[in-house]
């Protein structure tokens, strides 16, 4: 089994722990890593992983879109990715984009070799809880006289979690216009529905929203 990896986190100190962790495992074996998606992808490219273990969020990258990024330059390779956010509000989305695991970096120092060594093998990784949601969602999928829930964090579109997280970081409307390729008017009605299906009523109370997650 090739059971290669590589690692993007643009915290030095993460990377190098999740660097030590790897490289104290015998049945895993470290390629390189990078600090930011661009030199990430390029290894990527370079060495072709059989595992990548990616941040949500680097210097010059964040959110989903990081997600989507790594997950197009790996293919039917296995991907983890890591977070500071919880995942009850990422977890569904990074895993329906066809990641092989979400894990909290809370978690990681005792969960990252068992968690690539599941993804090498085809296998799914993620929390207790975040299973049982995703498994509440599959079976109410199949059950004709139950609805979902129309408010509340887990009814909100992968592009309003996008958004989300760009508001989490302080970016202004502009900013997150720009960053995902949308109109200033459309943002503000992304906005607008983040703010009724959270059950928030200003801006503030938005970015609030994040400073409790993390």
């Amino acid at each position: 089994m090739d059971n290669t990896v590589i690692v993007i986190d643009d915290h030095d100190i993460v990377r190098l722990g999740l660097e030590t962790l790897i490289a104290g495992s015998p049945h895993l074996r470290l390629l390189g890593s990078a600090a930011s998606l661009r030199d990430g992808l390029a290894l990527i490219e370079r060495h072709q992983p059989a595992l990548v273990i990616t941040d949500m969020g680097t210097g010059d990258s964040s959110g989903l879109a990081t997600v989507r990024a790594v997950l197009a330059a790996q293919g039917p390779r296995a991907t983890l990715v890591l977070s500071m956010h919880d995942e009850m509000l990422y977890g569904e989305p990074v895993m329906a984009l066809g990641a092989s695991g979400y894990l909290m970096k809370e978690r990681a120092s005792a969960e990252i070799v068992p968690a690539a060594l599941a993804a090498l093998k085809g296998e799914l990784w993620m929390s207790p809880r975040l299973n049982a949601r995703l498994l509440s969602r599959t079976l109410k999928r199949h059950r004709p006289d139950t609805t979902e829930a129309t408010d509340g964090e887990h009814s909100l579109t992968l592009r309003e979690r996008e958004v989300l997280d760009l508001v989490h970081q302080g970016k202004a409307t502009k900013e997150i216009a720009c960053a995902l390729g949308l109109s200033a008017r459309t943002v503000d009605i992304h906005r607008a529905n983040i703010k009724r299906k959270l059950g928030l009523r200003s801006a503030a109370a938005v970015i609030a929203s994040g400073m409790r997650r993390t």
